[in-house]
């Protein structure tokens, strides 16, 4: 451009600028650099369409990183208004419909942006105009694959996730309050939901005991939850849909589940005006959290992607904090970055509620009673009902409770007691499970000593029978899993190989989820069995 004049720019206080702003964009500075922006954007408003709609998508870009969502988008209409082909602005808010789950609209940024010559930025849209693609699919039939990921040794950035409500429902529970129903039958290893926390707090700390440690990373959540929510007005709908724990629970509206379906088309919803923050109810928000947020300490976690590098993790998950604890459950969440998949652990009938388990349910009903106080709720489950009130087993289920509690005790005389009054009261294999469920620790001991093995091994049924059982009462878990592995390694499953290998896939299935091929399964297996390995050092 010649020497023009742009409302008293010169060509060399918009090189100055322009050298200014690159300066920014290196320390990252992305206020200043937005600030540089809207100076070539107001001397460039009436001279320069090229230079216009270059300083607006670059301002596009830095106020998305600030979290300003609806200024962005703005830029990135003002300029495609100006050049409804301009390659940067295509691209900007092509990342920006990304962002919102907009996955289709997305995509037809990037291919606009390829046909209209990204130049540089041809890779990029390539790139992501096949994720857009792959995302669309995954938020329609919340089909996950993490195979090469997994097979990677979980290097490099955490695969992208799409959000995917899948055939359930929230409804008024028979036990009280709102829970989370199946609308259809979904077997073992199918994918509930999908759901990216509204934030996440974490942190490594090296005593897990550290109380003033974890409280930093609670208030950085709960900042992060707060901004979030002033930015978004859908977020703070969200939110405020979820209890905070002192309502009746007849009080309780049921939302209707469009309000977790937003259609992409809707580019209204989710933004709000420029300059404005939403007013909170700081109050209502933090009492939410109190009664709603999930830990990252499910095991899985440290399989997908963690790999134990954070020990204190919390998060705020909308649709999944619906769902209701079970000692019985049916659902299992796996954590994969910022994204929580729920996936049946078990088979799930239609119209059955789906439950996760709020603590380990590997444990005597003495200690879940604790685990479940500390909640704020007593579990009605049908397991717990069957141990508080079988009159035949009782007196053997407190005995056995408190032999574990105190230490001491024969795990492998303690687990022959358990099945020899079992088969004795001819007690059905569905309370079995619950039975073995409550008392696995006692089991664990027993097959990992192996003078217990050689002294008690042959009045008890195999190390992968009592996983499967168990599996029925909790489905997957990943020392459920261990034991499988152990047993058909040692020819010690319950079946010929081919049987004993499908059985191993079934209860992977149930711990993990249908994320990933048969191949990278094994790959999983080994992680588990390197664990268990480790653990026994």
């Amino acid at each position: 451009m010649a020497a023009a004049v742009m409302d008293g720019l010169d060509e060399e206080s918009l090189q100055e600028l322009r050298s200014r702003a690159t300066r920014l964009l290196l320390k990252e500075d992305w206020e200043g650099y937005a600030a540089v922006c809207s100076r070539i954007v107001h001397a460039a408003a009436t001279t320069d369409r090229r230079v216009l709609c270059s300083a607006l998508a670059h301002r596009a870009d830095a106020r998305a990183r600030l979290g300003d969502r609806p200024g962005a988008l703005a830029d990135c209409d003002a300029a495609l208004a100006a050049d409804p082909a301009h390659p940067a602005a295509l691209l900007a808010k092509g990342a920006l419909l990304r962002g919102l789950g907009r996955y289709a609209l997305a995509a037809d940024c990037f291919r606009a942006a390829l046909h209209a010559g990204a130049g540089g930025g041809a890779d990029e849209a390539r790139e992501m105009l096949d994720q857009c693609r792959r995302l669309e699919a995954q938020a329609r039939s919340g089909a996950v694959d993490l195979s090469d990921w997994v097979l990677a040794g979980f290097s490099g950035k955490c695969p992208d996730l799409a959000e995917f409500v899948g055939p359930v429902e929230v409804r008024q529970s028979a036990h009280g309050g709102r829970g989370v129903f199946a609308v259809k039958s979904v077997e073992a290893g199918g994918i509930l939901m999908i759901s990216k926390a509204v934030a996440t707090g974490r942190g490594v700390i090296p005593d897990a005991a550290d109380s003033d440690e974890k409280m930093v990373v609670w208030k950085d959540f709960v900042d992060k939850v707060l901004d979030a929510a002033e930015k978004c007005p859908r977020t703070a709908s969200l939110i405020y849909s979820l209890s905070t724990g002192e309502e009746q629970k007849d009080e309780l509206a049921v939302p209707d589940m469009a309000l977790f379906k937003q259609e992409p088309e809707d580019l209204s919803d989710g933004v709000q005006e420029v300059g404005t923050r939403e007013v909170l109810d700081v109050d209502r928000i933090m009492k939410v959290l109190d009664v709603n947020c999930l830990t990252e300490d499910a095991p899985s976690a440290n399989f997908l992607g963690n790999n134990g590098i954070v020990n204190c993790g919390v998060g705020l998950w909308i649709v999944p904090s619906f769902l209701n604890h079970s000692c019985h459950p049916n659902a299992r969440r796996t954590h994969v970055g910022d994204h929580a998949i729920v996936h049946a652990s078990r088979d799930i009938k239609a119209g059955e509620e789906v439950t996760f388990p709020y603590f380990d349910v590997l444990t005597p009903m003495g200690k879940r009673r604790e685990a479940a106080r500390a909640w704020g709720f007593e579990c009605r489950c049908d397991r717990c009902r069957f141990e508080a009130e079988d009159a035949v087993l009782r007196q053997e289920f407190v005995r056995s409770e408190n032999e574990l509690v105190n230490g001491g005790a024969d795990m492998g005389a303690l687990v022959v007691r358990l099945e020899d009054k079992m088969r004795k009261s001819m007690v059905k294999e569905r309370r079995k499970a619950f039975v073995r469920a409550s008392f696995w620790s006692a089991y664990s001991s027993l097959f990992d000593n192996g003078r217990l093995v050689r002294k008690w091994g042959r009045r008890v049924p195999g190390e992968a029978v009592i996983a499967e059982s168990v599996a029925g009462a909790v489905g997957g878990d990943e020392s459920l899993l261990r034991a499988m592995l152990r047993g058909a390694n040692d020819g010690n499953g319950c079946g010929n190989r081919l049987e004993v290998e499908d059985k191993v896939v079934r209860i992977g299935r149930a711990t993990y989820g249908k994320v990933v091929k048969r191949q990278a399964m094994r790959a999983l297996f080994r992680l588990t069995l390197e664990a268990d390995n480790s653990k026994s050092l």
